[in-house]
């Protein structure tokens, strides 16, 4: 992987992997160069050709979760993504879920007043508590953005 590390009027000048610095031509692009472009160098024994390289969309994240949020964290208000889902810290709400799950609390937190309500009134029969704990096991096993959060 080579980048463009200096543009001086009409010359280039490309930081090679091995160290080197090579200088073309701007003329000589088929693109609109910009310091820190990532470039690919083809050399014959006469010319230097230089491509753009795309960018991969899964090199600059760990997985294929992407959750975006543009929210403040302070409007209090609740984040719905789709479906009547959303966006939770993946920890908070399996704490929650673990301890807490046998009355409702971890619905409260994800937003779910409605459910933490039944699960409050039904909590004396123990079966909020056990759907409560396969709730903390799903959401343990899913994937989290890099912000940490789970859609619930």
């Amino acid at each position: 992987m080579a980048k463009i590390i200096k543009i001086d009027g009409e010359t280039i000048s490309i930081g090679t992997d091995d160290g080197k610095i090579e200088e073309v031509k701007i003329s000589d692009l088929n693109f609109n160069p910009s310091v820190g472009d990532e470039v690919e160098l083809f050399k014959s024994d006469d010319s230097i050709i230089v491509s753009k390289k795309m960018s991969d969309s899964k090199d600059n994240s760990k997985s294929d979760v992407n959750i975006n949020i543009n929210s403040s964290p302070n409007s209090g208000q609740p984040i719905y993504i789709a479906n009547n889902t959303k966006a939770v810290d993946k920890v908070v709400y399996c704490i929650l879920a673990f301890f807490l799950g046998g009355i409702g609390v971890h619905k409260f937190y994800a937003g779910k007043t409605s459910s933490g309500i039944l699960y409050l009134l039904f909590c004396w029969t123990c079966i909020p508590a056990l759907i409560a704990f396969v709730e903390f096991i799903i959401a343990l096993c899913k994937e989290a953005d890099s912000d940490g959060n789970i859609l619930v």
